[in-house]
């Protein structure tokens, strides 16, 4: 098995543990603990779709290291579509354990569970052409 069918099955197990977070928060957001395992589901998922891209670009003779390199790389080769969301999901991921204002908490609660979830949705959906 390669590193990037490896990196997509694991993404694809943390989708599933993110879908359970959103799932959790929308029936509660009052709840901490949904709070918490939302933005940690978040973060994983996060971590291993742009290692996904990562993988996929380096196997098409891409060389690039770093979240946003690989995103802007990614979108030009229209592996996804929507670049500025997936710029925003590293600059979600960073702020929310250094946030304290819990209006910003909520936005990026309310992201997370939205836009951002949506867009692993297609993702998950894409990659499945390349996971053989």
């Amino acid at each position: 098995m390669s590193r990037l069918q490896e990196r997509i099955e694991s993404f694809n197990r943390a989708f599933e543990i993110l879908s359970e977070a959103v799932n959790a928060y929308k029936n509660n957001c009052m709840n901490i603990l949904t709070h918490m395992a939302l933005i940690q589901s978040f973060e994983v998922c996060f971590e291993l779709a742009w290692k996904v891209l990562k993988d996929y670009l380096d196997e098409n003779g891409v060389k690039v290291y770093l979240p946003k390199e690989v995103i802007k790389e990614a979108f030009s080769f229209e592996v996804i579509s929507n670049g500025q969301l997936w710029i925003d999901m590293p600059n979600a991921r960073n702020s929310i354990s250094h946030e304290y204002n819990l209006d910003k908490v909520n936005s990026i609660l309310i992201n997370i569970s939205g836009e951002y979830f949506q867009e692993f949705l297609q993702f998950k959906a894409y990659i499945r052409e390349f996971h053989s």
